[in-house]
């Protein structure tokens, strides 16, 4: 718990004003880069290329031809390039800010290489694939890699999708993205997103709903924060440079019902609530939402 609080600690201190901001982001990148560039890539990346690989032979999409858009593409644009090795989809990548870290990339693309003969696609595909990655490891900056790829990157500080074009994408995607956005901001972003979904479009989402100071001391349990008030955890442990809106499970299926999205698959990581003293703030919830540590959904436009 010393450990949980001490960081909380400091990363309040970064959210301060923005030069600490921007002194807290600049030391991340630095050191996040230089693990990314030469570091092994989390097994959980593989994974996600197997959701998007599942994603087609289920539900039709990615495909190609298809317009997909990808939402905080982060270090890597990792969704949205790698289902560009196995299909000739189009690309959008959109950004808060900019993040982007090209030898990271490079780094877990050429840790990709080997696995991909356990991917499930027909030979054709694979071939693809090897020779896209075999292109892109000569790539020196962003902009070549994006003309070969055919993608667009943009970034916009609002967050709001205004300079995407309405019923213009296919498949929306994101992982790991959508417990940063402020709880106010949740409602009008996932609109957006179902403004600019053609009809029968999908939108694919992984969410973290654990507490993400958990990372940092694992001693505590992984929803730690479900103990406090929303006053104590405003006032000890929110920060805004690893910010998290504590959204749950029934309140983002609700968000996206709301914005006339049908859910069409929904898959539940459950976390141990043992010793948690659960605060009167989340005692509406059922346990179902209490317990789900990762939400992953399936939604598709009507």
């Amino acid at each position: 718990m010393i450990r949980y609080c001490a960081t909380a600690a400091v990363l309040k201190a970064f959210s301060l004003s923005s030069p600490t901001r921007r002194l807290y982001r600049g030391l991340g990148n630095s050191v996040g880069g230089r693990q990314r560039a030469s570091g092994k890539m989390p097994s959980y990346y593989f994974s996600r290329v197997q959701r998007m690989l599942r994603l087609s032979k289920t539900l039709g999409v990615p495909h190609d031809g298809a317009r997909l858009l990808e939402l905080g593409t982060g270090w890597l644009h990792w969704e949205a390039i790698t289902t560009r090795l196995f299909f000739d989809v189009r690309g959008v990548l959109y950004d808060v800010w900019d993040n982007r870290q090209l030898d990271g990339l490079k780094n877990y693309l050429r840790q990709l290489k080997p696995l991909i003969d356990r991917v499930d696609v027909e030979p054709a595909r694979r071939t693809q694939a090897l020779s896209l990655m075999a292109r892109m490891e000569h790539i020196t900056d962003y902009q070549e890699l994006y003309e070969l790829l055919g993608f667009t990157y943009v970034v916009d500080a609002e967050g709001v999708l205004g300079e995407i074009e309405r019923d213009s994408v296919d498949l929306i995607v994101s992982a790991g993205v959508l417990e940063h956005v402020y709880a106010k901001a949740a409602p009008s972003l996932v609109g957006a997103m179902a403004g600019v979904l053609k009809r029968g479009g999908y939108s694919v989402h992984s969410i973290n709903i654990r507490d993400h100071l958990y990372q940092y001391d694992p001693t505590v349990s992984p929803k730690q924060y479900l103990q406090y008030s929303d006053w104590m955890w405003q006032t000890f442990f929110q920060n805004d440079v690893q910010y998290i809106n504590k959204l749950q499970r029934c309140d983002w299926l609700r968000l996206f019902e709301s914005a006339g999205l049908t859910l069409v698959d929904e898959t539940v990581e459950a976390v141990d609530l043992a010793g948690v003293k659960v605060a009167e703030t989340y005692r509406r919830y059922a346990d179902v939402d209490l317990a789900c540590g990762g939400l992953s959904i399936v939604h598709r436009r009507r």
